[in-house]
């Protein structure tokens, strides 16, 4: 048997706290977050891929490559 190792979901920018809830709507497929969220966490949470380079949880975005500019 083969086990295969699956790391945890990168959402590409840290998770927001708010008690403010705002719904987007991505590519058809609408979704509610925290106010704060940024496009691409919001997304990723939705399954929608955005690709991405430098994006990552562990720090906050910073857009130095521009691939994942929405």
């Amino acid at each position: 048997m083969v086990e295969h190792f699956y790391p945890e979901k990168d959402y590409g920018t840290p998770a927001r706290l708010s008690e403010n809830l705002i719904t987007l709507n991505i590519d058809g497929v609408e979704i509610t977050v925290p106010e704060g969220t940024s496009v691409m966490h919001a997304a990723a949470r939705a399954d929608i891929n955005i690709p991405k380079l430098c994006a990552t949880d562990n720090m906050e975005a910073f857009g130095s490559c521009r691939l994942c500019t929405v």
